[in-house]
């Protein structure tokens, strides 16, 4: 899980299993946007996704992710509009998915 800033981008808050699975450090996570751990080829389709009202759902099936190692994956998303520390934000839930079938 981790929480960005629906303006920025920047993520504001990670737990410790996103730093586990991801393989960045709690420091670098958090020098970080949500495009900082995407393929390339997915932050078109992340940005419109991402810069979207609040509270508006996307139909996207999952998403693809990429370690620190350069290992791509693919995960279920799921994310709820919050404010923290005085941020509109967004609370994300990225669970990896075993099915390398999801296609961004």
């Amino acid at each position: 899980m981790w929480i960005f800033d629906r303006a920025t981008l920047q993520i504001l808050e990670v737990n410790d299993a996103a730093t586990e699975a991801y393989g960045y450090s709690r420091t670098e996570f958090l020098r970080m946007t949500i495009l900082d751990f995407r393929p390339a080829e997915d932050i078109p389709k992340i940005l419109q996704i991402a810069l979207r009202a609040p509270g508006s759902r996307s139909n996207e099936p999952g998403w693809r992710y990429l370690k620190k190692d350069g290992t791509v994956f693919p995960a279920k998303v799921v994310s709820w509009e919050i404010t923290f520390d005085g941020h509109k934000a967004a609370l994300v839930l990225a669970e990896a998915v075993c099915s390398a079938s999801i296609q961004n």
